[in-house]
């Protein structure tokens, strides 16, 4: 009896089945019996020196005939199936190829190859010797550990055994595979007659097509055996093998999550970008609002695709609307503030998305997979990528150029201020008061001081200051403003209409911040 134990030391085992093309991801689980004998003759050739000569002395060659004259039985590891796709250069041309194998893991149970065969002393020697130098199994990347074992245990129903074709045809719980095996030495010699009979070929011709011997045909070449036409290699027979369940190359379960889900933001940055080198094809710091509109429709086509399970959360925190799509109070939904944070050109380059009351997966997950917004009468496409979601502390260095995000006594208008309602002399719905109720709903103290900038907003003029699709703005007119308070204010400031799509952005005047 005779029992051969091999590891794969790189935990993973490549190699395809005669007659599977690389591509199709075959793996031959368990290695057929062919190929074993390959393999140890091929040690034998590389690695013994009475072998190297060219002729195998006759211990190998009765050790191969034993082997080959009965049918291994197999103990397998567990193995999952895995494949990596790379290309390779052929005749020029990048050629995708997949590389199936099989993967046990590195610390497994080692591979039991069993033949119930008497072995004479020095056949054991010699066996033993040939396990031992054996550098890999199957392509070159598997490698092994191999010993012929001393004591091992018997083959048993858990065990990968041959059986005969009819019992392959019966067999309901485990699986049937198919081995290439080589055939008997005598099994050979009477092929071989009875071929040169039949062929009617020329015998010069004949023996150049069939090898001499079992041994010979074990060493043939494979670009040899295609180049030839042969559709199964010369000295070979099919055996059928049972495969338990268990025996079997196995499936992973696909991750679910491939990274954690990442903490509630309050901030996240978005940069636009377009495909010409220069920045005038970038959206003027005049459209503001209507690139911010743009976005916001973005955002809403892209709730309804996430899970049930975040529409609800992300319709609240992008939009404003809770699950009956009735409009939220309070202002913690976000704001979409365009901005210009690369140069002083007045193009807009990022879109700031800010929501005092955070967001979740949901909607950074939006946020992630935007790809594209639009520039009315521009260049038409724009680029958007996802630049980073976090707590204000991140974002405080980030918005240094535009003190967005800064702790002062006095802020500025950055975009026009539009009044939410029209506005009177005096009373509630003055500037204001107006002003006063802004602040108060979005819990900011009590300015000290409201300033109108005149010249300022005159440089507003231009800014588009209505939605195409909401209801225009009481008084069509952005005013300027520079609001003191008494103890310093952290931004950002949004204020009156539209405050949502960057118009009422104040910055903190530089000079008094603390």
């Amino acid at each position: 009896m005779s029992t051969l134990s091999v590891r794969f030391t790189g935990g993973h085992y490549h190699a395809t089945p005669w007659g599977k093309a690389q591509n199709e991801g075959a793996v031959e689980w368990p290695p057929s019996p062919w190929r074993v004998l390959r393999a140890l003759i091929a040690t034998g050739y590389a690695k013994l020196p009475e072998w190297r000569g060219g002729v195998i002395p006759g211990t190998g060659i009765s050790l191969v005939e034993k082997l080959a004259s009965v049918l291994p039985s197999y103990r397998l590891p567990e193995a999952t199936g895995a494949h990596t796709r790379h290309y390779m250069p052929t005749k020029g041309n990048p050629t995708l190829v997949i590389d199936a194998r099989a993967v046990t893991g590195i610390d497994h149970e080692p591979l039991l190859i069993h033949w119930d065969v008497a072995l004479s002393t020095e056949e054991s020697e010699l066996l033993s010797s040939l396990a031992e130098r054996l550098a890999y199994l199957g392509r070159a990347e598997s490698w092994t550990e191999a010993e012929l074992l001393a004591e091992a245990p018997a083959p048993d129903a858990s065990w990968c055994r041959p059986i005969s074709e009819a019992a392959a045809t019966k067999t309901a719980e485990d699986e049937s595979v198919l081995l290439l095996a080589p055939l008997t030495a005598s099994a050979y010699a009477k092929w071989r007659v009875e071929a040169a009979t039949s062929s009617g070929l020329p015998k010069r011709k004949f023996d150049a097509l069939h090898p001499a011997d079992l041994l010979a045909a074990l060493q043939v070449e494979s670009g040899w055996l295609q180049k030839q036409g042969w559709t199964a290699p010369p000295g070979t027979r099919v055996a059928h093998y049972t495969l338990p369940a268990r025996n079997a190359i196995g499936i992973t379960a696909p991750v679910s999550r491939l990274r954690p889900e990442p903490p509630r933001a309050e901030f996240a940055l978005l940069a636009m970008s377009c495909s010409a080198r220069s920045r005038t094809p970038l959206p003027l710091a005049i459209r503001t609002l209507p690139q911010a509109d743009i976005l916001h429709q973005a955002l809403a086509s892209h709730v309804g695709r996430l899970p049930d399970d975040q529409v609800v959360d992300a319709a609240r925190e992008l939009l404003g609307v809770d699950a009956d799509r009735v409009p939220l109070s309070g202002h913690r939904h976000a704001h979409i503030l365009p901005l210009s944070l690369l140069n002083d050109d007045n193009h807009l380059d990022h879109i700031l998305i800010w929501a005092p009351g955070g967001m979740g997966v949901g909607a950074q997950n939006i946020l992630r997979h935007l790809r594209k917004t639009y520039m009315k009468g521009g260049v038409g496409e724009l680029t958007v990528r996802f630049a980073g979601a976090g707590p204000r502390d991140a974002f405080q260095k980030i918005m240094t150029r535009r003190n967005l995000l800064a702790s002062a006594l006095v802020w500025q208008s950055l975009t026009p201020l539009v009044l939410p309602r029209y506005r009177k002399k005096r009373g509630k719905n003055s500037l204001e008061g107006q002003i006063l109720a802004e602040c108060s709903s979005r819990s900011l103290p009590v300015p000290e001081r409201i300033e109108i900038l005149q010249e300022a907003s005159i440089a507003f003029r231009h800014y588009i200051r209505r939605r195409t699709r909401s209801t225009p703005p009481p008084e069509d007119f952005g005013y300027a403003l520079r609001l003191t308070f008494a103890d310093p204010v952290a931004g950002p400031i949004c204020l009156g209409y539209s405050s949502h799509f960057g118009l009422g952005l104040f910055a903190a005047c530089p000079e008094r911040e603390v």
